[in-house]
């Protein structure tokens, strides 16, 4: 009869433990996603950004900052206080975005990517003539 409250006992510790760790691994996934939405969009506005148009080092910073909060506006799950840094030279573009979300202040998301600009090869430009 001493065995009877023992199943009890496990499920009051085992089931709140899951609970918690269902919980995390929903949390964990937000914080991945919205990384990895931070990651690509840098990316991606920095390759348009990096390449000559006749604008201004300041319109390219303007340019890519304006891309880059119309890319995580729509996309961000997690992230809800976001900085955005751009720093574009003749050779290259750095692009910079922290913030944090409200489930976990201390927890905070911080990308930085580098995109050069370089010159494509001669020996593709000849390549790609000579096929056209």
């Amino acid at each position: 009869m001493k065995k009877r409250g023992r199943f009890v006992v496990e499920a009051a510790l085992l089931v709140p433990g899951i609970c918690l760790l269902l919980v995390y691994t929903v949390f964990f996934t937000l914080y991945v996603h919205d990384y990895a939405v931070c990651a690509h969009a840098a990316l991606e506005s920095g390759i348009k950004g990096v390449y000559r148009d006749g604008a201004g080092a300041s319109q390219k910073e303007q340019n890519i900052e304006a891309d880059l909060e119309q890319k995580l506006s729509q996309r961000l799950l997690w992230m809800k206080e976001k900085q955005v840094e751009v720093q574009v030279s003749p050779v290259r573009v750095r692009i910079r975005i922290s913030g944090g979300g409200s489930y976990f202040p201390k927890e905070r998301i911080e990308v930085e990517r580098t995109i050069y600009r370089t010159a494509p090869c001669e020996t593709i430009r000849r390549s790609r003539w000579l096929k056209e």
